[in-house]
Order: C-alpha cells, then sequence, then structure tokens
C-alpha cells in the first residue's frame, strides 16, 4: 500500500540567504586611534561623560534609501556591535530589521547596537557589506570613537559579517554568526539550482511556474505552489524519496513534515530570488549541471531517465567571477569567530558550516573558528536569548583568550 504523508500545520519561512559584493572600506575610524583601535580608560571615561549621560539614540539614512538606527545604553562598556540582518524578498519596501528583543538584551550588556536596512533587497549582499561598514563611521561622527567593534549577522548577514571579518579584521575584535551562508554564495546556489532542475525533472511538469532563472509575479505562494507541490508528494510520495536519493543528503529532515517543508523552503527561495540573482549577474547564467551525473540509490533506468530530461545550464566566467567576489569565503581569519547553526536547516544547510570549517583549517586558523550546532530543525531558529549568550561566550573569548566549549 502506497504510504501517504499525512502533514499537520506547515509554516513556510520563505527567507534566504545569498549575496553579492564585495565593497571598498568607507567611513575609516579616524587616524588618531590607538595602534590597536581601542580607548584607554581616561578615554572611554571622557567619552562617557561628554555623549552617555543618558542613553542616546540616533537614526536616519544614509546612501541611496538606507535607513540606520543605533542606540547607547547609559551605562555603556565602550564597546559597539554591528548586526547585518538576513535576506529581505526582492518585492518588499526597504525598512528595517525588528531586532527589538535582541537589541534589548544586547543594551543590557552595556553595549551599543547600530544596525541598517540596506539599499536594496535581495542578494544584497555587495550593498551590506558597504552598509554595515558605514555604520561605523556614522556611529564615531555622533558618539565618538568605540572601544571595540563586535559584528553580528543572521543569514545573508552571515556572509556578509565573515566578508568584513576575513577583508577587514583590523577593525573588528570579534563576530558572531547564526544560520550564515559560511560556505560561499556558489555552494549555496548549487544547492537550490540542484533541488530546482531535479523537483521539475522528477515531478509533473508545469507544477512550478518559470524556470530556474525567469519566474513569473507570485501573488499567493501558499495556493500557487504551496499547495501544488504538497498535494503531488501525497499524490506519489515516491517522488519526494527521489529528490532525497538525488541531493545527495543535503536535503535536511528527520521525519515526513520537515521534509515536505526543506522542500518548500529551498524551491521558495529559489522561486522568491530567481529573478534578483539572474539580474545581478547581469542576465548570464550562474549555475553549471553541464557535465552533471546525477547518481544516488536509484534504478539505473530511472537514473538514465532524470539525466536523459534534467535541464541543463553552463554557467558564464563572468557570472562565475561575480559570484566569487560577492563572496567567496577563504578562511583566513585574524579574530574570534563564533559560528551558530542548526543541524536541519532547510535553507542554509549545514554543509556550509563543514566547508568554512575545511578552508579555516587549510589556512591554519582553526584556532580562531568556534562552530556551535544545535540539534533542530527551522533557519535561524534561535531565540534573541540564545544568541545573546553566544555573544556573551564570544567577549569573554576575546577578553580572554581562551577559547570557550563547543
Amino acid at each position: 500500500m502506497r504510504r501517504v504523508l499525512v502533514l499537520g500545520f506547515l509554516v513556510v519561512l520563505v527567507s534566504a540567504v545569498a549575496g553579492c559584493g564585495r565593497h571598498l572600506p568607507l567611513d575609516p575610524v579616524s587616524s588618531g586611534a590607538a595602534p590597536d583601535g581601542r580607548l584607554s580608560d581616561r578615554e572611554l571615561s571622557s567619552l562617557r561623560s561628554a555623549n552617555l549621560g543618558s542613553p542616546g539614540h540616533a537614526e536616519g539614512t544614509i546612501g541611496p534609501g538606507t535607513q540606520y538606527s543605533i542606540d547607547v545604553p547609559s551605562e555603556w562598556n565602550g564597546d559597539l556591535i554591528l548586526y547585518a540582518h538576513g535576506y529581505t524578498n526582492p518585492a518588499d519596501s526597504i525598512h528595517l530589521p525588528d531586532i527589538a528583543q535582541l537589541k534589548a538584551l544586547l543594551l543590557g550588556q552595556g553595549f551599543a547596537v547600530a544596525y541598517s536596512s540596506f539599499s536594496e533587497n535581495g542578494y544584497a549582499l555587495k550593498d551590506g557589506v558597504q552598509r554595515t561598514e558605514q555604520l561605523r563611521g556614522i556611529f564615531v561622527s555622533k558618539f565618538g570613537r568605540p572601544r571595540r567593534v563586535f559584528l553580528i549577522g543572521s543569514s545573508l548577514g552571515g556572509i556578509i559579517v565573515l566578508d568584513l571579518a576575513e577583508t577587514h579584521p583590523e577593525h573588528y575584535a570579534g563576530a558572531l554568526t547564526v544560520c550564515g551562508v559560511l560556505g560561499g554564495t556558489r555552494a549555496e546556489l548549487d544547492y537550490i539550482g540542484t533541488l530546482r532542475v531535479l523537483f521539475d525533472a522528477i515531478f509533473p511538469p508545469g507544477l512550478l511556474p518559470g524556470t530556474l532563472y525567469d519566474v513569473p509575479p507570485i501573488a499567493d505562494f501558499n495556493a500557487q505552489i504551496a499547495g501544488p507541490v504538497v498535494g503531488a508528494i501525497q499524490a506519489d510520495p515516491s517522488r519526494a524519496g527521489l529528490l532525497v536519493a538525488l541531493m545527495g543528503g543535503r536535503l535536511p529532515f528527520a521525519n515526513g513534515n520537515e521534509l515536505v517543508a526543506s522542500i518548500l523552503n529551498g524551491l521558495g527561495f529559489q522561486l522568491q530570488g530567481a529573478n534578483d540573482l539572474f539580474d545581478r549577474t547581469h542576465s548570464h547564467s550562474f549555475f553549471e549541471n553541464t557535465d552533471v551525473v546525477y547518481t544516488g540509490p536509484v534504478p539505473p533506468p530511472v537514473l538514465d531517465h532524470i539525466n536523459a530530461t534534467v535541464a541543463r545550464y553552463s554557467a558564464t566566467p563572468d557570472a562565475v567571477n561575480y559570484l566569487e567576489h560577492y563572496y567567496e569565503p577563504d578562511g583566513h581569519l585574524a579574530i574570534p569567530f563564533l559560528a551558530m547553526a542548526t543541524t536541519r536547516d532547510p535553507v542554509v544547510p549545514i554543509f556550509h558550516e563543514s566547508i568554512y570549517q575545511q578552508r579555516v583549517a587549510a589556512a591554519g586558523a582553526s584556532a580562531l573558528l568556534l562552530q556551535r550546532l544545535t540539534d533542530r530543525y527551522g533557519h535561524v531558529n534561535f531565540t534573541p536569548a540564545e544568541i545573546a549568550a553566544n555573544f556573551r561566550d564570544l567577549v569573554v573569548w576575546v577578553d580572554t583568550g581562551v577559547k570557550p566549549n563547543p
């Protein structure tokens, strides 16, 4: 008897990562800084007296429409946190991320917090790097030079923070990422692209709108995508099993509901971000599977059919160069870097952590990387308190030089 997946209440989180963009350093710290960029106790005391008798707040716009917000607690410890937000739907309006709970916890620890929207949505890695770096200069102009600057980034913000940490470590004391795209943009888009082309080859034609690079507007994701996909899986669960086998273990799940959620999340990211990503590569192909032979524990006739019918794409050198520029991490860490991740992340899978761990080891910087993996399903599925607690551990690491336990 054919087994039917019984689906309970399914919440689809179509948030995504990816990104593009290298950058030029913006708003450098005043040349009057000490060699290590830190303030002496006397300078810190003077700064507190001048600016921070009461909590400080500043907000405004920078660049082409970027909004920013800065908060400084009354009992400021002299340190600043720059927060980089995750992927935002390209169709949404530009707006500040909602980090009220996390911000309150960090302010309560004595840290100033600065964050911004970017000037564009979608896989805005390049712009995100520029705007996050720019916040340092804005903070200095309004509140004075901080003692140290820390970085926090989630999802797409994770690779933004990683870019800054690897490229300009002299500006930062430490970095924390939450489900970041640490394996790089190419690895992420290979995962998403492979999921889309295999889904199209395995499931009935026309179930998903558009192609890998061209997707028409979707007015109602649940009605147009989630419902039909869930229905197709329920009608023939073996198709989902075939997809799992050919994805090579990259689809995360512990049960049927998680499997369906992972398929929907991955496809949702592709459908939401396809046009944006294709625009960023100037309509040049960034996915490569021309010579890929898809394989797995599947009967040979089925494999032959899949490999004969799957859509094939050839990446152009300029598109590949763009993805590597925005951004391909090299693992050369010079500051403490703490990475949080869930073991079953449907948007930025756990393989990103393995890729980055190998690159850091090859660069001889393993002493500066701490990865904390939580056995849990979901993308950025951590409470603000959990993130704040990990940030405290990062600060203690920076203060003492003693690497925390995993």
